[in-house]
């Protein structure tokens, strides 16, 4: 369900809803960018907080929505709180490739989503990545590094970076 073409343009917020049986579930984030696969979205809490970014593929998506009063609300939040994301420079003609690369340089933990899940399989720093594999330096709940992961590219359907999840693990590995 790719957003090309549509009245829907980047910087505008969005109702995001990837789980079919329950449409009452939903995410806001800002759409940054999006490719021929992904959509990169900036999240924001229900409290009006950068929540991070969001690497989701438009095969996920079952609908969205924009201009809703809850939209409102959550901009009004996160304007009154003084909320920034992070500024995205990676690339945004290959998002996959360019989110990780931006987690590398920015070095910032990110949380993996593979095929069949809707729940983090992996967390930490992005060791190393190509169009194939993935290899990152793992991070536990206590924010120690634990091994690594290499994962084939193909299994990966979202990967969440800098989340409110993602920043407390790196402020825990930060302050051993």
């Amino acid at each position: 369900m790719a957003l090309k073409n549509k009245t829907v343009q980047t910087d505008t917020w969005l109702e995001i809803y990837t789980d079919d049986s329950d449409f009452e579930s939903f995410s806001v984030a800002k759409l940054i960018a999006e490719d021929d696969d992904y959509y990169l979205l900036a999240n924001v809490t229900p409290g009006g907080n950068s929540d991070g970014f969001y690497l989701l593929k438009h095969t996920n998506v079952n609908g969205w929505q924009t201009e809703t009063n809850y939209i409102k609300k959550i901009k009004k939040l996160y304007s009154l709180k003084q909320q920034e994301h992070l500024k995205y420079d990676g690339d945004k003609d290959n998002l996959f490739l360019g989110l990780l690369e931006f987690a590398k340089q920015k070095r910032l933990i990110v949380s993996i989503v593979m095929l069949d899940s809707d729940v983090y399989a992996v967390q930490g720093f992005v060791k190393e990545s190509d169009e194939a594999f993935l290899k990152i330096t793992n991070i536990d709940t206590f924010g120690n590094e634990d091994g690594e992961t290499i994962l084939r590219v193909e299994e990966i359907t979202a990967i969440a970076c800098d989340d409110e999840n993602g920043s407390d693990l790196k402020l825990l590995h930060s302050n051993k």
